[in-house]
């Protein structure tokens, strides 16, 4: 064989073995699976952490390729998730573009701030207690085109999607440009018309909120307490109890009714000074439409629906009916049931407090 031959079958095969060597290490390789980039990365922490979860074969190859293609100042933090046998090309690519974990929070109709806090640490997007000093945060606070001393009530119940760059402020503020969407022009011009402002009509759908979760309730309870409104009463909701207690246990005593913080709806006599949890849609169009009727009471009937009422006798029938008889011996003894009187009113043709505190006092750092 000549030598010019031997030197061709010689380079052909080392042109082989460096094709298949490159295919190799370029090529399909790993298990997959998600991977967290820090932000700050550089290309060379990038690959070695590529690397350690299995995910590239060799760091030198992805080193290679960024730089080759100049795109090595140009890979973007997060949290990215990586198919099985991906190439480096593959893999550099969805770094580049940024192709991010999309992960979804829902915050049900109903919900606190210090729930929405809650949530947040839980799926590890901020501790708690981050979230909590955002409570009267100026910056999202000016992003509502209306007085609000703090952010609750605000928050609007929804789907929202975050990745692990998404900060806390970043998330409330979805959430209260959600809120912003939601309280239609509509809602506004209706507010208007009965001289409501939006924190009192937020206010009150935050209590229909936390008083019934049938939809075919809502205008009824919303009637109750428009007419309580208008005739004086007392709103003498829980819910509203609830809120302004620093430590509810789950158990609401007597003297907690008789406890005069300035959500106490049975000591004072007007809206509470502000929302007491996230109204959804539904809420806020009971708080402006509620049902044409008499009622001035409702009591639950355990079924999760209320018996509703006109006159303190048929009230004090249905709480006879549906709460004393679940209690033995408490048909002895005096039980107020959200919203009752323990007298009989004198209502008066016209209220001459105002419809909501003057003043709103924020809860402390905790709601």
């Amino acid at each position: 064989m000549k030598i010019g031959l031997k030197i061709f079958i010689v380079l052909l095969i080392a042109a082989m073995a460096g094709y298949l060597y490159f295919r190799i290490q370029f090529g399909p390789y790993g298990r997959g699976g998600t991977l967290y980039l820090p932000k700050g990365s550089n290309v060379q922490q990038s690959a070695e952490l590529l690397k350690q979860n299995g995910i590239l074969r060799q760091t030198w190859t992805f080193r290679w390729l960024a730089r080759w293609r100049n795109v090595a100042e140009k890979l973007k933090p997060g949290e990215n998730q990586f198919a099985p046998d991906m190439t480096v090309a593959e893999v550099l690519n969805k770094i580049v573009r940024g192709d991010r974990v999309v992960h979804k929070l829902t915050i049900p109709e109903g919900f606190t701030f210090a729930q929405v806090a809650a949530l947040l640490e839980k799926n590890k997007i901020a501790p708690q207690a981050e979230v909590l000093a955002l409570f009267r945060d100026p910056k999202l606070l000016g992003e509502l085109d209306f007085p609000a001393v703090n952010l609750e009530g605000y928050l609007f119940p929804a789907t929202y999607e975050y990745d692990r760059e998404s900060t806390a402020a970043e998330l409330l503020a979805q959430m209260v440009q959600s809120f912003k969407r939601n309280f239609s022009t509509d809602l506004r011009e209706r507010a208007m018309q009965r001289g409501w402002s939006i924190p009192q009509v937020v206010t009150l759908a935050s209590i229909i909120e936390k008083e019934t979760g049938q939809a075919g309730e809502r205008a009824l309870i919303s009637a109750v307490f428009h007419n309580r409104l208008r005739l004086g009463m007392p709103l003498q909701t829980d819910p509203t109890v609830i809120y302004g207690l620093p430590h509810f246990d789950g158990n609401l005593r007597r003297e907690d009714l008789r406890n005069p913080h300035p959500y106490n709806t049975y000591v004072h006599i007007g809206l509470p000074p502000g929302p007491i949890a996230s109204p959804g849609k539904a809420s806020l169009e009971a708080a402006l439409s509620p049902s044409s009727s008499d009622y001035l009471f409702f009591v639950a009937k355990g079924d999760g629906t209320h018996q509703f009422s006109a006159t303190i006798d048929e009230h004090n029938a249905a709480v006879a009916k549906y709460q004393l008889r679940k209690i033995p011996g408490a048909e002895s003894q005096a039980t107020s049931v959200s919203p009752t009187p323990e007298t009989k009113p004198s209502p008066t043709p016209k209220v001459t407090l105002p419809l909501m505190k003057p003043v709103p006092m924020p809860r402390n750092a905790a709601p």
